[in-house]
């Protein structure tokens, strides 16, 4: 009994030293990682300043960039560019020292506004991503604006307002509404991305949820009369021109574009005539849709995660002699498709094997990961702070976020107001009952209370 009594204690001892011994290399990793993490911020800052992520290589969005050239995930891109927008009015959520988490930082870049950023970094340091996320996506911080003047006659708001025409190469709408009115549009566009996103496009947009907004209004119309009045018409020339229906001409690399994907039948003219010009072979049969798209299994631009709403493009065109078989066509997204069209990257190789199609930007520059070997050398860790528990129980019934310019709370005892804090040095309400009882678990600071770490 003793030797197993034995026995037990070490395999205790043995997992206890174990814990210790991974809470410790946890906390060393995270720390680096937060730095590292702290680099790609302020390179991502740079790329958002004049849309230098752009490029010349097809690229849709920041995100994107951070997909292809960093390896990373679409949520985890969007957490980079949301702190990187951010960085100038949060300057408190800087991960460099390795106290707080990109996660964390996120979470503060999404919820709290910039006069009160030096307190939301400093609960996010106390807190999980959890925690955080829920704390703050309903805390109502103060107004810190300027007062109204009550002498000034409040304006009637006006109506809404909506403006929309073309401006050369482009298609302009602008919205204005109230703010009621607004959040309604706004909650229709997100659904709709939503669904997008839903339907396998990752990368769906506002733009492209109000783009589907506008096909469902036209894919609802019943009547064959008025589906055949809002019809969009486009016309194009033999001689290699085309314009839409009373609205003028198309820029050429949407004529080839149309010409190429093979979901639009075109109404071919000559001098203004409808002609039959032997174009049906061009037109991809729904089979071999079917075969391309299963095959691809989504948009093949490298770091584009559309799955749903794909175009099948010639690799070869098929005015340049190109055939419609599989071995010649590809999936692209309207965006990548539409942009290749444009001449802002050429395509070659083969699509039949996963890895067989380059991307070339204009310049010469082949689109995808670049991998350094050997890798850099992570960063020095900074020791965890071992006087914040994580996941304790939070009683948010007495937290109270402050603006960044605002001294420290008080309360009062006996008529003498007195800063306070409470036992973990956290700043905690001010408030005392009608009873005059000093709020739970607080305690008076000294005249010159010791500065808080704060991430």
């Amino acid at each position: 009994m003793d030797g197993e009594r034995e026995r037990a204690e070490a395999a205790g001892r043995a997992r206890n030293a174990a814990w210790d011994r991974g809470v410790t290399r946890i906390g060393d990793l995270s720390s680096q990682l937060a730095q590292i993490h702290a680099e790609m911020v302020e390179e991502t800052v740079l790329l958002l300043a004049g849309d230098v992520w752009a490029g010349d290589g097809g690229i849709r969005s920041p995100q994107h960039f951070l997909q292809v050239f960093g390896w990373v995930s679409p949520a985890h891109a969007n957490q980079l560019v949301a702190v990187a927008r951010r960085r100038a009015e949060l300057p408190e959520t800087v991960m460099e020292q390795g106290r707080l988490s990109l996660d964390q930082a996120a979470v503060v870049a999404q919820h709290v506004p910039a006069g009160f950023s030096a307190g939301g970094a400093e609960l996010a340091e106390m807190m999980t991503v959890p925690q955080l996320r829920r704390t703050l996506s309903r805390y109502c911080f103060q107004d810190i604006g300027a007062p109204a003047d009550p002498d000034v006659p409040v304006e009637r708001e006006a109506g809404p307002e909506l403006t929309m025409n073309p401006h050369g190469r482009r298609f302009q709408l602008h919205f204005e509404a109230s703010r009621d009115d607004g959040a309604l549009i706004e909650q229709a566009i997100r659904e709709a991305k939503d669904a997008l996103f839903t339907a396998g496009n990752p990368n769906a947009t506002l733009a492209d949820g109000f783009m589907a907004m506008a096909g469902r209004s036209l894919g609802a119309v019943t009547t064959h009369a008025r589906r055949e009045h809002y019809k969009v018409m486009i016309h194009l020339d033999v001689d290699g021109k085309g314009w839409l229906g009373k609205k003028g001409a198309l820029p050429g690399e949407l004529l080839k574009r149309f010409t190429c994907e093979g979901k639009i039948v075109p109404v071919w003219e000559s001098e203004g005539s409808p002609v039959a010009v032997g174009r049906s072979q061009r037109i991809v049969p729904e089979r071999t849709r079917r075969l391309v798209e299963d095959r691809d299994r989504g948009c093949r631009f490298p770091g584009c995660g559309v799955t749903a709403f794909l175009e099948n493009h010639h690799l070869i065109h098929w005015a340049d002699g190109g055939v419609t078989d599989p071995e010649n066509l590809l999936s692209l997204c309207p965006f990548h498709h539409c942009e290749h069209h444009k001449g802002v990257f050429t395509i070659s190789g083969t699509p039949v094997t996963p890895t067989g199609l380059i991307f070339t930007t204009v310049r010469g520059f082949v689109i995808g990961p670049v991998k350094p070997w050997p890798p850099p050398t992570p960063p020095d860790p900074t020791p965890p702070n071992t006087e914040i528990l994580r996941g304790d129980w939070c009683d948010t019934q007495w937290l109270e976020i402050r603006p960044n310019d605002k001294p420290p709370p008080v309360w009062k005892r006996g008529g003498t107001e007195i800063a306070c804090r409470n036992k973990t040095g956290r700043v905690e309400r001010p408030d005392t009952d009608s009873s005059g009882v000093e709020p739970p678990d607080t305690e008076p600071l000294p005249e010159e209370p010791p500065a808080t770490d704060v991430a």
